[in-house]
């Protein structure tokens, strides 16, 4: 490009989208470990909830699948719900130390 000709539409959309991106990483400097604490309470204790819960299921469910293949009424049905729950409560723990960071 000559220093006569004037700049094309590409050249001028790079430097807009340039400044943009420039701007826009100004605005959103965040201090490091600040992305979690701007979540909601409702956000963290939803999650919770649903990470106890699906724990449960899934361990109770697989339990009564076992004792209803075997033919072991409640046994399986006992051991994979505490199963369930020491991973819910686990999972717990693991968001808690998270969100703590």
């Amino acid at each position: 490009m000559s220093e006569g000709e004037p700049p094309t539409r590409l050249d001028d959309l790079d430097a807009r989208l340039r400044r943009l991106r420039e701007r826009t990483s100004e605005e959103d400097a965040t201090p490091p470990g600040r992305e979690l604490q701007s979540s909601s309470a409702a956000g963290f204790a939803l999650r919770i909830g649903i990470e106890l819960l699906a724990a449960l299921l899934v361990g109770g469910g697989i339990g009564w699948l076992l004792d209803h293949w075997f033919g072991t009424l409640p046994l399986f049905l006992i051991v994979f719900f505490l199963l369930g729950a020491c991973a819910g409560m686990l999972n717990v723990f693991r968001a808690g130390r998270e969100i703590n960071r």
